[in-house]
């Protein structure tokens, strides 16, 4: 099974982390026409999975002291959209962990 591990690093509380990171992970989900997301763990980790296209999606998210890690475990049916998630993950939780950019 493909895997696509993601590490952001960051300078914040893990709990605080942690907590910018969910927003993150919906919108990808919905950037990939995904639905029926359920997040399950505490305060600085998470277990996931969601529905995208025919596929059911599943991972883990911590936000460690210094980097948050996302790990995702696609259906090899899924292979063909391994670099396009890497990517978008990438990118939208580096920006949800440094918020918007100065004015």
């Amino acid at each position: 099974m493909p895997k696509i591990t993601v590490r952001v690093p960051h300078q914040l509380d893990p709990a605080a982390a942690f907590a910018k990171v969910q927003p993150a992970l919906e919108k990808t989900v919905k950037d990939f026409q995904g639905h029926d997301l359920v997040l399950d763990g505490g305060d600085t980790s998470s277990s996931f999975t969601f529905k995208s296209m025919a596929f059911t999606i599943k991972g883990r998210v911590e936000a460690a002291p210094s980097e948050v890690v996302v790990e995702i475990d696609l259906p090899l049916a899924a292979l063909m959209f391994k670099d396009k998630a890497e990517r978008a993950v990438t990118k939208n939780v580096t920006r949800a962990i440094e918020g918007p950019p100065a004015a």
